[in-house]
């Protein structure tokens, strides 16, 4: 059985993809809420208790953190076949000048270097075994511009332009990268109606499926992704967003 590892695997997004694959690999969850994290691995464990399911508690963009994480996996012969980079972090809304330099490098730690951090440690055995799947949680914000998210937007950027190098320089030893842009979904950093007034109705009446997605919905094209099926899709950067990217909304 292929073994995943996964950030952010404690809520939202994340616990939804490890609720979906728990039946068809072994897990590793990633998260910095130890208690949240613990939950959703008691959750899982009771859904396949075959399945070998590690959790670690670990700040993302911590390189010292990261590189621990890499020491225990060794030592515990576990090392992922499939890396699902899911972890992220919005910030405040807020104008660029008044974004502080630890919100910059909290968003962009989270969001962008995590991604460096655990390529590093993942892609040497992904290259080893000649076989690998790297899944980039990426934005459609991370497509266009919009006001009072500029770090944000910036990192996820950021992380489509790193999911196209790992595609070109990795693709030779079979080892696929890709990334998923979301549009708005039911998750705590989805609709923040209570920091934009309206925020939801504006939404809605901007997407063309006028709806938000669900959880369930990134999930399954993640499990799509790393499936023999999509064996052949490397560097692509896929919009999940209810058709919002297909109408710029000027008629």
């Amino acid at each position: 059985m292929q073994t995943v590892l996964l950030t952010g695997a404690a809520r939202g997004i994340g616990y939804k993809i490890a609720e979906i694959l728990v039946n068809k690999y072994n897990l590793i969850l990633i998260d910095k809420n130890e208690i949240e994290l613990e939950n959703s691995a008691t959750q899982l464990r009771h859904k396949n208790n075959m399945a070998q399911i590690q959790s670690y508690v670990c700040d993302v963009g911590s390189v010292k953190q990261v590189a621990q994480l890499h020491k225990n996996l060794l030592e515990n012969n576990f090392m992922p076949h499939i890396l699902i980079n899911n972890a992220g972090y919005g910030g405040p809304f807020q104008n660029l000048c008044d974004i502080s330099y630890e919100q910059w490098d909290l968003v962009m730690n989270t969001n962008l270097k995590s991604i460096f951090n655990f390529a590093k440690i993942c892609l040497p055995s992904m290259q080893q075994a000649e076989w690998g799947r790297i899944i980039n949680i990426a934005s459609i914000q991370g497509l266009i511009g919009a006001k009072l998210s500029s770090t944000y937007i910036a990192s996820k950027h950021g992380v489509i332009g790193y999911t196209k190098a790992i595609a070109a320089e990795y693709g030779q030893y079979s080892i696929t990268c890709n990334a998923i842009c979301p549009g708005y979904v039911d998750t705590a950093m989805g609709v923040q109606e209570d920091e934009i007034p309206n925020h939801f109705k504006n939404v809605i009446t901007r997407t063309p499926l006028k709806q938000i997605g669900q959880p369930y919905d990134i999930a399954k094209l993640v499990e799509f992704l790393i499936s023999d099926a999509a064996k052949f899709i490397n560097g692509s950067i896929i919009t999940i967003d209810g058709g919002l990217m297909a109408d710029i909304g000027l008629t």
